[in-house]
């Protein structure tokens, strides 16, 4: 029999610091109590999240973790690198100045600085303090060079770096200069005249720092665009000789593994135990429980499945434990259509669907805790988080009020076919949705017949590569999902304003770009929660994306591991991959 936790609590608090600069985190989730069988391993998640599965420790021994996407590129400061899987290959190698710890908060990485505080307000200036002890694989010491290197690369600034694709720019954009001080181990990086960033502690932690010095040493000039450019273009290709962490890479087969062996040069206060951990690249998940069982794979945090819950439960001496991510799940619209251009036909639309019966035909299959997400910023847990869309009837499922709407507005619906008050028909529509996600699948069926009850056609259709046929903007209407995270400033900006990067549909509306903005550069959380409210109720009456649920985590490992636990961020249970081992007793 498997032991399992019951749901994990993940609550945090967006605090103020005396200055009122500091940001604080900020997720949620349920809880339910344990299963009388959770006996060990996971079983006191709920109540102990950032040290349950502990124990002690003995040396050596092998792990292999699964990953369902091949790597991409090894550098996740570009767009195609920062995917789970790479950031989860690479958790063991890169610093970062902070970490997300199980209960969503953000931690500072007291191996790599000592400390990172605002020392001014006007400009906003950060100062980092890293360790001296703190040094790369090849004992090159970790310095404000390697900072500044990261900012050129995500800056999104030509000037900076040629031809970069940087997955997220938001704070780096407005950096003005990064200076180092006392042998490089000081940094102080100093924001633009008149500009903030409330998100500062995401700075150098979403993605990570890479060696700038070995850059230098392929022939690339880090003062120059197109050497910034060079180099970062060299890490995405490069299979990493280096680490900054306690692991390093030891060999990897492409597109099916990677394995790592200790950092030899590991500046830590805790010192890894396994011998090897390895990645293992499992893109079916039917596979996945075979794996398990032959003891081919020992643990995984995949997307899960009634199935696969099940699986997991019924192999002996696995523990698993459910919880909810910053992950949530949603319905958005390409309004650049011209028929979805139309808010009413858009919010008729979205109220024909019915969320509850998604959810209790998907996710809500294994877990029954789950309920409709009502916000597009927030999600339950979360000290801001309102309920903004069920009392529009958005997600209802009410289909006489979908056809209210569209009737009002001179839409006519004649043997069962919809058309405009111009008499064209609205012609079919592509659902679009990842190949192979049984559960979008599913829940594209089901919006699909939903749909057809308002004489909307909408043809469920996979997507080989969902994130380029979201990033062309090739679909009507597509399933998708967007990350939180406790730095949630400035991800509604890069969603929601006008040509923004998360921005798929084209929505655009400069109220909103205002509030996002405002949002993204306040030095009050809290007043920045209240803006992003408010941009949610914009979001809702322009009926641009319905948010469908939060969805929930698997994670599971054979019981003789310690320190092995559910995270909801992207990083996954690898958050702390160091303090992973085979328990001594």
């Amino acid at each position: 029999m498997a032991f399992v936790t019951g749901r994990q609590m993940r609550g945090s608090i967006a605090a103020l610091a005396a200055a009122a600069l500091l940001l604080g985190a900020c997720t949620g989730g349920g809880s339910s109590k344990p299963s009388p069988t959770a006996t060990i391993g996971f079983a006191d998640c709920e109540k102990n999240p950032t040290t349950c599965n502990g124990g002690d420790l003995k040396l050596g021994g092998a792990y292999t973790y699964g990953l369902e996407q091949p790597i991409a590129n090894w550098n996740v400061n570009t767009r195609d690198g920062a995917s789970p899987a790479t950031k989860q290959a690479l958790s063991g190698l890169l610093p970062q100045v902070f970490k997300v710890d199980p209960q969503g908060r953000l931690q500072l990485n007291a191996d790599l600085v000592s400390s990172a505080d605002i020392t001014n307000q006007n400009p906003e200036t950060i100062v980092y303090k890293i360790r001296p002890d703190a040094v790369w694989s090849d004992g090159i010491p970790i310095t404000a060079d390697d900072f500044l290197f990261a900012w050129k690369q995500n800056s999104g600034n030509p000037l900076h770096c040629s031809n970069c694709t940087p997955a997220a720019t938001a704070g780096y954009d407005v950096i003005k200069s990064i200076v180092g001080s006392d042998g490089g181990k000081t940094v102080t990086m100093t924001f633009t005249d008149g500009k903030t960033f409330g998100d500062w502690k995401g700075l150098f932690s979403n993605d990570g720092l890479y060696p700038s010095h070995l850059a230098t040493k392929q022939g690339f000039d880090l003062a120059k665009p197109a050497g910034v450019a060079a180099a970062s273009d060299w890490f995405a290709r490069t299979v990493p000789t280096w680490s900054g962490g306690p692991y390093q890479v030891d060999s990897y087969n492409q597109g099916q593994s990677v394995v790592l062996k200790k950092n030899d040069k590991w500046y830590g206060k805790i010192k890894p135990s396994l011998d090897t951990i390895t990645f293992k690249v499992i893109t079916d998940p039917g596979a996945i429980l075979p794996a398990l069982k032959a003891k081919e794979l020992t643990g995984m945090s995949p997307l899960p499945s009634q199935a696969l819950v099940a699986g997991v439960s019924a192999t002996p001496g696995v523990i698993y434990s459910v919880g909810e991510s910053y992950t949530w799940e949603h319905l958005t619209l390409n309004v650049r259509n011209k028929y979805l251009a139309d808010p009413v036909l858009r919010r008729a639309l979205f109220t024909a669907v019915s969320v509850k019966t998604v959810l209790e035909k998907t996710y809500g299959a294994f877990d029954k805790n789950l309920k409709p997400l009502g916000s597009h910023n927030f999600v339950p847990g979360d000290t801001a988080y309102k309920d903004v869309i069920s009392g529009t009837g958005q997600g209802s499922g009410d289909t006489e009020k979908a056809k209210k709407l569209l009737t009002t507005a001179g839409y006519k619906l004649d043997n069962g076919r919809l058309s405009t008050k111009a008499g064209e028909a609205v012609p079919a529509l592509r659902l679009r949705y990842d190949k192979g996600n049984a559960t979008r699948a599913a829940a594209a069926e089901l919006i699909s017949a939903a749909l057809k009850n308002i004489g909307i056609d909408a043809h469920p259709e996979a997507a080989d590569s969902l994130p380029q046929t979201l990033t062309s903007a090739d679909f009507d209407l597509a399933l998708a999902d967007f990350v939180n995270g406790p730095l949630y400033q400035g991800a509604a900006e890069r969603r929601w304003s006008t040509g923004a990067v998360g921005n798929y549909g084209g929505y655009s509306n400069p109220e909103l770009d205002r509030l996002v903005h405002s949002a993204a550069t306040d030095v009050d959380p809290r007043h920045a929660a209240d803006l992003l409210n408010q941009a949610d109720d914009l979001l809702t009456k322009d009926a641009y994306v319905l948010p469908l649920m939060q969805r929930p985590t698997l994670t599971f490992t054979y019981s003789e591991y310690a320190n092995i636990r559910d995270n909801p961020s992207v990083w996954g249970p690898t958050y702390n991959i160091g303090e992973w081992g085979l328990r001594s007793d």
